[in-house]
C-alpha cells in the first residue's frame, strides 16, 4: 500500500488547483461572451496591415534608410579601375596570419558538392533531363546511400520532380530516406533558378511556390536557405520574396568584379540585404556573395584557379600543363594538403568568421558515375590527413548549404562577428573588363512579351476557376498545373533572357503556347459557369463556350488572326463579356473585330452604350516605293466601347446589327498624310478616307492631354489641361551598331559609340480620330508605331520588325526639358522603382539597366513615366531623355552560346505614357534610393499588364446568360491587389480551401482622397466560407 505524507498531498492539491484557476482564468478572458461576436481573423490581418501602412508610410516615404553600403553610394565611391591583382585577376595577393587559428578557434570548412542544371540552354528540357539530369540523380541515389558522409544539394526542381515520379516504388522510399538524413539538401527549391533583370515578381512566387509545394506533397521538406549562382546579376526583390516566404539565407555569385573586391576588402561578402525602403530592418535576409569569378570548381577554393583545378579530380586524365591534376596518395597528402588549406585560409580573410564554404561542382556535374567516386575517395583523403594534423588547425568535412549558414550563425551568436546591412541591387553585371551583360534585357523580346501575357493569362484563370469546385473530367486542375508550371519553367535564367539555343527558344515557345491554351479552355468554361443562371447550367466540358479575343498578342499579324464577330440577318445579335482580374470596379475601352460597321452596343438590360467604329488597318512593305503602306479592310471594322466591371468580376454586353448608323455609335474620321495613291473605298465603312498633305498634328480625347506630333506622326509635345503651356516631349528612333572586334551578342550589349537617328524616307502617315479614340500611326523602317489617345494615359505601340537589319539594336527615346540631371528611376521585377545614376566614369552599356515595366525622369516640377507591358532594357543617358531598346539582332558574342541571333521575330510592344505635375506631391527626400509612382501611373500599368479579358460567346444564342458576376464585391483602394486566387485543394477533398496573396503597392501621394476602404473582405467573397486564416 502507497503511503505518502499529509504535507505532500497539500502540496499536490495546491498545485493542482492553481493550474486549474490559471487555465480557467486564461480560456475565458480569451474567449468571447455569449453576446459578443468574435472578431473574424481576416479581420485583425487587415486591421493590422492597415495601421502598418499609416505607422509606415511616413518612413516609407521621408525616412531615408540607413545602412552600412548603399550600392548607388558605392558605386558613386568607386573607381572601376581594372588593376591585374596576380593570380586572383580582379583581387590582390592575399594574405593571412596563420596564428589566428588555434586549437580551440579552428576553420571549419564545408565541401558542398553539387551539380548546376539549366532546364533549358544548349539543349531543351527533355534532352537536358535524358542525356544530363536523370544519369545525375541517380548515380546521387546510389552514391548517396552507399556513402552515409557525402552530401549533395539540388536546386531545380523542375528536374528533380520528373526523375522522382520516373522512380521504382523502392527507390522512392530509399530517395526520402537520403533526404531525410540530409545527406541530399534542397536548396531555394524553386522550380527553377530564376532570371532576376527580366521576370516579374508574381513570376518569382509563381515558380518558388510551384517548387516548395511540390517538395512539401512528395519529400515533406521547405528549404530555408536558397542558391542563386547563375543568374546575370541580383535584384533585392528575390531576398524580400524569399524573406517573406521563411527563408533565412541566400547564396548569390554573379555581380561586378569590381563590387567583389571592394566588398572583399573590408569583409562585407556577407551582409544583411534590406530593401531600399526598409528603415528598421524588417526585410533583411543574410546573404553570402561569392567571391571569385564562377561557381565552378576552378574557382571556388581560393583565390588562385590554377591550384583550385587541381583539385578537380574528375578531370586528372585533362592534360593541363598550368594545372596538373594527380590522384591523392600516401605519398603526396601531405603536400596537396598544405597546397589546398593554404588557399581555405586565403579566402577565409575575405570573411568574418572561422567557417568557410567551398562549393565542390559545376555546370551539369557528377554525371559519370566515376565522378562520385573520384572526387569522394580524393576528398576524404585529404579531409582525414588534415583533420589529424593538428598544424592545420582546420575540422574539413563535406557538407551541404544549410550546415554552412547554420555554422555563421552560430558564430555570430557566439560574439565572434557582426555582419553589416546592405540596401540596393547589383545590376548591371560585368565579369571581366567592360564586358556588360545588358544586352539579355532586351534579347528576344517577342517571348519576353509572351512571358507577360501568359503571366495574366494564369491569373486570370486561376481566378475564375476558384469560384467553383471542378468535377475532375473538366480538366480545370490539370490545366492549371501545366500552366503554372510552364511559365515557371519559363522563368528560368536561360528562358524569360532569351539566351538559350534557336531550338530550345522555340521549344520555351511551344511550351508558352500550350499553356495559353489550357488557361482559354479553363477561363471560358469558368465564364459560362459564371454567367449561366444555375438552373440552365448544364456543361459540356469538351466545347467552347466563348472565344478568348486579344489585341495584345505579341507579334504581327495579330489584326489577321483575332476572330472576327459575324453578325447578319440571321444572327442579328452577339453576347460578348469582360472579365475584371483586379478587385475595384473598372471602366476600360475593349475592342472587338465584327463584320459590320453598323453596329450597336447595349447592357444586359437594353441600355444603350457609346460606341466607335472604325477601319481595321493592316501595314505592308511597298517593294516598289520601299515605304510602310496601310490597307483597310473590306470585311471587318473595329468596334469600341467603355465596358464596367466589378470587381474580380464578369459583365455581358450585347452587339446588335442594324440597318444603318445607330444613335450611340459614332466613325472615327481617317486621314493618310504622304505622297501615295488612294486606297480606294472601305465597303460599307460611312466615312471616306482622306488624303492631306504632310503637316504638323494636334488630338486630344475627352479630358485626357492633348498630344502634338510632327509631319512624320511622331510625338513632339504634351499639353495636360487646355489653358497649360504645351511640354516639349520629342520622340526618335535610334540604332547602335558594334565594335569590329568583340562584339555584342545573346548577353552583353557592347555598342560602337552612341546611338545614330533612324534614317527614313519621307513616312506615311495615319490619322484617326474619334469621339472614344483617336491615333496617329507612322510606317518606319523596321517599326510600325502608334500613339492611341483616349480619356486616359496614352497608349503607344510598336511593331517592331529588323529581320533585315544585322548588328544593330533599335531603341526609343524620350527627349525632354525636365531637369533631371543624371538621375532616373527603373523598377525591378515590378515590385518597387530603384535610383539609378549615370556614371560617366562607366561606358554606355553599363549604365543601361532592366526596366522590367516602368521608368521615369524628374524635376522638382514634372515626371515623364514610361510604362512597358513587357521587360526590356533602357537607361536615361542625357539629362532628359528616357531611352528603351526595341530589339537587337546580333551573331554570336561568344559567351557559351555559340549561337546567332538572328531568329528574330516580329514584337508588338505596348506602352503608356504620363507626364505628371508633382510640385504638389509628397515625394522622398534626395537622399533616398527609391522611387514611387503616383496612382494614375500605377493604374496604367495595371492596364497594361492586367486587361480586362474579353470573350465573344460562341453559340448563337445564350439561354439563362446573366448580366454579371461580382457586382456584390466590395471594390478596395487601387493600391491593394488580390494577385493570386487559387482553389488549393483537389475536388475530392471534403473540405475546400481557396488561398489568396494580397499585395499593396506604395505609391506617392498627390493630394487624391481616398474614397475607398482600405481593407478587403477577403473571407466574403467566396460562398459558404466556414474559415478564413493566414498562412505563409
Amino acid at each position: 500500500m502507497l503511503r505518502i505524507s499529509w504535507r505532500f498531498a497539500l502540496i499536490i492539491c495546491t498545485v493542482c488547483l492553481l493550474v486549474f484557476l490559471s487555465l480557467y482564468v486564461l480560456y475565458n478572458s480569451a474567449a468571447p461572451a455569449a453576446n459578443q461576436k468574435k472578431q473574424p481573423f481576416y479581420m485583425q490581418f487587415e486591421a493590422k496591415l492597415r495601421r502598418a501602412s499609416k505607422e509606415q508610410c511616413v518612413d516609407v516615404v521621408r525616412g531615408v534608410p540607413n545602412v552600412d553600403v548603399q550600392m548607388l553610394d558605392l558605386y558613386d565611391r568607386m573607381s572601376f579601375v581594372d588593376v591585374d591583382g596576380g593570380v586572383w585577376k580582379q583581387g590582390w595577393n592575399v594574405r593571412y596570419d596563420d596564428r589566428k587559428y588555434n586549437a580551440h578557434h579552428k576553420l571549419k570548412v564545408f565541401v558542398v558538392p553539387h551539380s548546376h542544371n539549366d532546364p533549358g540552354f544548349l539543349q531543351t528540357f527533355d534532352d537536358y533531363y535524358q542525356h544530363d539530369t536523370k544519369p545525375i540523380l541517380s548515380n546521387a541515389l546510389r552514391h548517396l546511400s552507399e556513402n552515409q558522409d557525402m552530401k549533395f544539394i539540388w536546386a531545380e526542381i523542375s528536374l528533380f520532380s520528373r526523375f522522382f515520379h520516373d522512380l521504382s516504388k523502392n527507390n522512392k522510399l530509399l530517395l526520402r530516406a537520403i533526404v531525410k538524413s540530409g545527406q541530399l539538401e534542397f536548396v531555394t527549391g524553386g522550380w527553377v533558378m530564376p532570371d532576376e533583370a527580366n521576370s516579374h515578381w508574381r513570376n518569382v512566387l509563381l515558380q518558388l511556390t510551384e517548387g516548395q509545394t511540390w517538395l512539401k506533397k512528395y519529400l515533406n521538406v521547405t528549404p530555408t536557405a536558397s542558391w542563386a549562382i547563375d543568374p546575370y546579376g541580383h535584384s533585392p526583390t528575390l531576398p524580400y520574396i524569399l524573406q517573406k516566404s521563411g527563408f533565412r539565407d541566400l547564396l548569390i555569385q554573379r555581380t561586378h568584379y569590381a563590387v567583389k573586391k571592394v566588398l572583399a576588402e573590408k569583409r562585407q561578402l556577407e551582409f544583411y540585404w534590406r530593401q531600399i525602403w526598409d528603415t528598421k530592418g524588417e526585410t533583411s535576409l543574410f546573404t553570402h556573395m561569392m567571391p571569385f569569378f564562377s561557381y565552378t570548381m576552378r574557382y571556388t577554393c581560393g583565390p588562385d584557379p590554377n591550384v583550385c583545378c587541381q583539385f578537380d579530380f574528375q578531370r586528372m586524365h585533362n592534360y593541363d600543363v598550368q594545372c596538373p591534376r594527380r590522384p591523392i596518395t600516401d605519398l603526396n597528402v601531405a603536400a596537396r594538403s598544405d597546397a589546398l588549406v593554404d588557399q581555405w585560409k586565403k579566402k577565409a580573410e575575405l570573411y568574418r568568421t572561422n567557417v568557410l564554404l567551398i562549393p565542390l561542382g559545376g555546370y551539369f556535374r557528377y554525371k559519370q558515375n566515376a565522378e562520385w567516386d573520384v572526387q569522394r575517395v580524393n576528398y576524404e583523403k585529404l579531409f582525414d590527413h588534415i583533420n589529424s594534423h593538428v598544424q592545420f588547425n582546420v575540422q574539413a568535412q563535406f557538407g551541404t548549404l544549410q550546415e554552412y549558414f547554420k555554422g555563421v550563425h552560430e558564430a555570430e551568436a557566439a560574439g565572434q562577428a557582426a555582419f553589416p546591412t546592405l540596401s540596393g541591387d547589383f545590376f548591371t553585371y560585368a565579369d571581366q573588363k567592360d564586358d556588360y551583360w545588358s544586352g539579355y534585357y532586351t534579347s528576344r523580346p517577342y517571348h519576353k512579351r509572351m512571358d507577360r501575357v501568359l503571366m495574366h493569362y494564369v491569373r486570370s484563370a486561376e481566378m475564375l476557376a476558384a469560384w467553383n469546385s471542378w468535377d475532375a473530367t473538366a480538366g480545370v486542375e490539370d490545366r492549371l498545373e501545366l500552366a503554372r508550371r510552364e511559365l515557371s519553367l519559363f522563368q528560368h535564367h536561360d528562358g524569360i533572357t532569351g539566351t538559350a539555343y534557336a531550338h530550345v527558344v522555340k521549344d520555351y515557345e511551344d511550351r508558352l503556347l500550350e499553356a495559353l491554351k489550357a488557361c482559354q479552355a479553363v477561363m471560358q468554361q469558368s465564364v459560362y459557369r459564371l454567367l449561366t443562371k444555375p438552373s440552365i447550367y448544364s456543361p459540356d466540358f469538351s466545347f467552347s463556350y466563348f472565344t478568348l479575343d486579344d489585341s495584345r498578342w505579341p507579334g504581327s499579324g495579330v489584326e489577321d488572326s483575332r476572330t472576327t464577330i459575324i453578325i447578319g440577318p440571321g444572327l442579328p445579335t452577339k453576347h460578348v463579356v469582360m472579365h475584371n482580374t483586379l478587385p475595384h470596379w473598372r471602366e476600360q475601352l475593349v475592342e472587338f473585330h465584327v463584320s459590320s460597321p453598323f453596329i450597336k452596343v447595349s447592357d444586359m438590360a437594353g441600355n444603350p452604350v457609346e460606341a466607335q467604329v472604325s477601319p481595321v488597318w493592316t501595314w505592308h512593305h511597298d517593294t516598289l516605293t520601299k515605304t510602310i503602306l496601310p490597307q483597310g479592310s473590306n470585311t471587318k471594322f473595329r468596334i469600341i466601347f467603355k465596358a464596367r466591371v466589378p470587381p474580380m468580376g464578369l459583365a455581358t454586353y450585347i452587339l446588335t446589327i442594324v440597318d444603318s448608323k445607330p444613335e450611340h455609335t459614332s466613325y472615327a474620321s481617317n486621314l493618310l498624310m504622304g505622297t501615295i495613291k488612294a486606297p480606294g473605298t472601305l465597303s460599307q465603312y460611312p466615312e471616306a478616307v482622306k488624303l492631306g498633305e504632310r503637316q504638323t498634328i494636334s488630338l486630344r480625347v475627352g479630358t485626357g492631354p492633348r498630344l502634338a506630333f510632327s509631319e512624320n506622326g511622331l510625338l513632339t509635345s504634351i499639353q495636360l489641361t487646355p489653358d497649360s503651356e504645351h511640354v516639349p516631349v520629342h520622340l526618335s528612333f535610334l540604332k547602335y551598331g558594334t565594335r569590329s572586334h568583340d562584339k555584342s551578342g545573346t548577353y552583353r550589349f557592347l555598342p560602337n559609340g552612341p546611338a545614330s537617328l533612324l534614317v527614313f524616307n519621307v513616312p506615311v502617315v495615319l490619322v484617326s480620330e474619334g469621339k472614344l479614340e483617336s491615333s496617329v500611326t507612322v510606317g518606319l523602317p523596321s517599326v510600325v508605331h502608334q500613339t492611341i489617345l483616349c480619356s486616359g494615359a496614352p497608349e503607344m505601340r510598336n511593331l517592331v520588325d529588323i529581320r533585315n537589319l544585322e548588328n544593330t539594336e533599335i531603341v526609343m527615346r524620350l527627349h525632354t526639358q525636365i531637369k533631371s540631371g543624371s538621375i532616373f528611376y527603373t523598377d525591378l521585377n515590378g515590385l518597387q522603382h530603384i535610383k539609378r545614376r549615370r556614371l560617366e566614369k562607366l561606358p554606355l552599356q553599363a549604365n543601361y539597366y532592366p526596366v522590367p515595366s516602368a521608368m521615369f525622369i524628374e524635376d522638382d516640377n514634372m515626371r515623364l513615366t514610361l510604362l512597358t507591358g513587357q521587360p526590356l532594357g533602357g537607361s536615361s543617358l542625357a539629362p532628359g531623355e528616357l531611352e528603351l531598346m526595341q530589339d537587337r539582332r546580333w551573331q554570336d558574342d561568344g559567351r557559351n552560346v555559340g549561337d546567332e541571333l538572328l531568329d528574330n521575330k516580329p514584337v508588338l510592344h505596348m506602352y503608356r505614357l504620363l507626364l505628371e505635375q508633382i510640385d504638389g506631391c509628397d515625394r522622398p527626400s534626395d537622399q533616398h534610393p527609391a522611387g514611387y509612382l503616383t496612382r494614375a501611373a500605377h493604374k496604367a500599368s495595371q492596364s497594361l499588364l492586367d486587361p480586362l479579358d474579353n470573350f465573344i460567346f460562341s453559340d448563337f444564342e445564350w439561354v439563362g446568360a446573366q448580366a454579371q458576376f461580382g457586382g456584390d464585391h466590395a471594390a478596395v483602394q487601387e493600391d491593394l491587389d488580390v494577385t493570386v486566387m487559387r482553389r488549393l485543394t483537389k475536388t475530392s477533398a471534403k473540405t475546400q480551401r481557396v488561398g489568396y496573396v494580397l499585395h499593396r503597392t506604395n505609391l506617392m501621394q498627390c493630394g487624391e482622397v481616398d474614397q475607398l476602404p482600405h481593407e478587403i473582405d477577403v473571407c466574403n467573397m467566396l460562398p459558404n466560407t466556414a474559415r478564413c486564416e493566414r498562412t505563409t
